[in-house]
């Protein structure tokens, strides 16, 4: 089979042949049909993400089909269409018997600390395989564990959004074009902001409310224009940068929410009068528990949300869509398809 891998950091991907893996006890052999790129990625490449160590194979973002259950299994057979719950969790530390497993003392990630799916067979503890209807496209199926999960957490767990609530997502693209569909169904007013017109003009074709271009107006008086000087319950920071919290806190009326989601730069800044005065708060959002990736797809069945695919693109094409993620062409999740997936294999 043919699998992706990272040799060093701040390098291409490279591909090698491998034996297909077999499954032992407990796990499942996956035939992956297609797999999901994420900025995650590209901070992988660069080295950023201390926990991950190379030579390996990432991807995070799994959809297949089972080809082989090892001993014990019983959750999934062979020929279920599933995608995989990222985390692989202890089950019995402080944090999983609390239910917040995203936070697990001894959390190995698939893609991360443990080889991904951007490769054409991977195996996984057959409790991270969660069966999946297969009308559902294996495109849109990659959406599930990263893409749509954490912005249900973000936005139903974390920012605890509610029917009314207005809601600002600071950067729309791989996540936020997912998190409109779900604040939405929340029940929601949706802002979003991007400097490109034609991600704003996708997002309000997805649902959001209003679309603000940073580009060409002002952020804040948008707002203000647009609440009448109340401003936004929840706002999702999906930028991460040096001065993107510091600006949504003035953007979250008193006692609102800013949940950081992503991160780009080390560190930010923010003024601890804007906190401390008006009780505002910013509050970290990691990923997502099994759970939300059960209710994400539960939306998806009830055709409620339709996760966001930008392009397809072969798996043999991942350095392209590496590229297009950096040069800021991708308007949405870029997915790899598996010679499978055209049924060559």
């Amino acid at each position: 089979m043919k699998a992706a891998v990272l040799r060093e950091f701040n390098h291409d991907i490279e591909f090698v042949d491998r034996p297909i893996p077999q499954p032992k006890a407990g796990e499942v052999l996956v035939k992956v049909m297609a797999s999901g790129l994420c900025v995650s990625d590209l901070h992988i490449q660069d080295g950023k993400i201390g926990t991950v160590k190379v030579p390996y194979t990432p991807g995070h973002e799994m959809a297949g089909i089972v080809d082989k259950v090892g001993d014990g299994v019983t959750n999934v057979k062979v020929g279920d269409h599933i995608c995989a719950a990222i985390d692989i969790v202890c089950g019995t530390c402080r944090f999983c018997r609390a239910g917040r497993t995203n936070l697990c003392e001894k959390l190995v990630r698939i893609g991360f600390e443990r080889d991904g799916s951007h490769q054409e067979y991977c195996v996984i503890p057959a409790n991270n395989a969660v069966v999946v209807p297969d009308w559902i496209p294996f495109e849109q199926v990659t959406g599930f564990p990263d893409a749509c999960a954490c912005m249900y957490n973000a936005l139903k767990n974390r920012g605890q959004v509610k029917e009314g609530d207005c809601v600002l997502i600071l950067g729309t693209g791989g996540l936020g074009m997912n998190a409109i569909q779900i604040a939405k169904n929340l029940g929601a007013i949706v802002y979003v902001t991007s400097r490109r017109q034609d991600k704003i003009d996708i997002s309000l074709e997805l649902g959001a409310d209003e679309g603000i271009n940073t580009k060409t107006h002002d952020l804040h008086q948008e707002i203000v224009n647009l609440t009448n000087g109340k401003m936004c319950d929840v706002v999702i920071d999906n930028i991460g940068i040096h001065s993107s919290v510091n600006d949504a806190l003035k953007l979250v009326r008193p006692g609102g929410k800013v949940i950081i989601s992503g991160y780009n730069d080390f560190d930010f800044t923010a003024e601890y009068q804007e906190i401390m005065k008006f009780e505002k708060e910013i509050i970290g959002m990691r990923a997502s528990c099994k759970t939300d990736l059960l209710a994400v797809i539960k939306m998806a069945e009830q055709r409620k949300l339709i996760p966001y695919v930008y392009k397809t693109l072969p798996l043999t094409s991942i350095n392209e869509g590496f590229r297009m993620m950096r040069e800021g062409e991708a308007k949405g999740r870029v997915v790899l398809l598996t010679d499978a997936y055209y049924g060559k294999s």
